[in-house]
């Protein structure tokens, strides 16, 4: 494949944000021939400093990155996620004698052997069942592999990663260059490939469609199970304009899908995170700043600022939609009614029951956001009743606002 020579040398970085930045991964390493090829992604999410019980010594301290690696083999996993410790040099030292600190910014470099073990939380998914498998926890090793060095620079380097990951994301965008400009000066290719997927079966459904298309497009992905040739039916020709697409694009088009997939995923959170502080700002009113009753706050609170399909999944399908004045509205409604009885007797009118009726309805209503994105603006509850329905309007709102589904 094409992409697969420019991703050969390829390393990547990225870091755990505190909220509301984002969540992204790198590509560590691809290497392998056609049927035999791998790749392995890095979570930077999740450094952190987690020494085992077992640590011993002094001047080295533990890191934790989570990596992944999908697998094209049919004879092998879909993937393995590794929860990876690394034994780090300590970067600060300090002069008992001149009291000052000093700092090693070579501590650690690709190319270096590093100190690892498997730790717990580890697992497979096995291509036969798709059932997951625990992986056994090691001990602590030491190696120079490409793959483990690699890895191990980011996770001990992660303050210089963290710091060029913020560096490269401005607004809806990404700095790839200035990105790969400070990665190199700890050694890591500046060639590199950052993501917005960061759990493993995300992972392993970015390998296929970005890495092995031709694969699946040709229906020859292995597949025991028959999950993924039912999955994928729906998608044929949506796959095959893809694959004329990226012929025409030529040998940068791997390179150029990973970005823009990238960039995709930096405006979604980003957009999410706007609205997200949006309702925050807002909590318990309307967009006219009157109160919100319980069930509003209540719906507000799960769906304020959400997707509009996220609605739909959870609620069902509306029981009304419509359009109008730049926004969409959907409708949920439920109601009670019960005819009255009368009675008569010889001499006229002598008892019955008075009927009643009782309907609720919670309307959603969505906007567009910056980005063409539907997303809940507004939610409102209302109930109406007449006759005995005083008693029921209580159990129609409640039917009205439970999910569906």
């Amino acid at each position: 494949m094409k992409s697969a020579k420019i991703l050969l040398p390829c390393l990547v970085a990225g870091l755990v944000f505190p909220t509301p930045v984002f969540a992204l991964s790198v590509i560590v390493q691809y290497q392998g021939a056609i049927d035999n090829r791998e790749a392995y992604f890095a979570d930077m999410r999740s450094f952190a400093n987690q020494a085992p019980a077992d640590m011993g010594g002094t001047g080295t301290q533990v890191r934790a990155l989570p990596v992944t690696v999908v697998y094209e083999n049919a004879n092998k996993p879909e993937f393995v996620h590794m929860e990876l410790f690394f034994k780090c040099p300590e970067r600060f030292t300090l002069d008992q004698e001149k009291r000052i600190t000093s700092e090693d910014k070579n501590a650690i470099g690709t190319g270096d052997a590093v100190t690892f073990r498997i730790g717990p939380g580890s697992y497979m998914l096995r291509r036969t069942d798709l059932k997951a498998e625990d992986v056994p926890q090691s001990d602590w090793k030491t190696s120079n592999a490409p793959m483990l060095s690699k890895a191990g620079t980011l996770a001990c380097n992660h303050i210089e990663i963290d710091q060029a990951m913020r560096a490269a994301i401005k607004d809806d965008s990404f700095d790839f260059d200035g990105f790969g400009k400070r990665i190199a000066k700890l050694g890591l290719p500046a060639d590199m490939a950052v993501i917005g997927e960061h759990l493993p079966s995300e992972y392993m459904d970015f390998a296929w469609e970005t890495f092995w298309w031709d694969k699946v497009l040709a229906k020859k992905r292995p597949d025991p199970t028959g999950k993924w040739a039912q999955s994928l039916s729906k998608a044929d020709g949506h796959a095959v304009m893809e694959a004329v697409k990226k012929e025409q694009q030529g040998p940068d088009a791997g390179t150029a899908s990973i970005q823009a997939s990238l960039l995709d995923s930096i405006k979604k959170r980003r957009a999410d995170t706007t609205a997200d502080l949006q309702v925050a700002q807002n909590a318990g009113k309307h967009p006219d700043g009157s109160k919100m009753n319980k069930r509003e706050k209540r719906l507000m609170a799960v769906f304020g600022g959400r997707p509009e399909q996220e609605v739909v999944a959870t609620m069902g399908n509306p029981d009304d939609f419509y359009q109008g004045a730049g926004s969409r509205f959907l409708r949920y409604s439920a109601w009670w009614e019960e005819q009255g009885v009368t009675v008569y007797g010889a001499y006229g009118v002598i008892g019955g029951e008075s009927g009643g009726y009782a309907e609720c309805y919670a309307e959603f209503n969505t906007r567009q956001d910056a980005y063409g994105e539907w997303r809940v603006h507004d939610i409102v509850v209302q109930g109406d009743y007449d006759g005995t329905g005083s008693r029921e309007i209580r159990l129609v709102c409640d039917d009205a606002t439970r999910p569906k589904r």
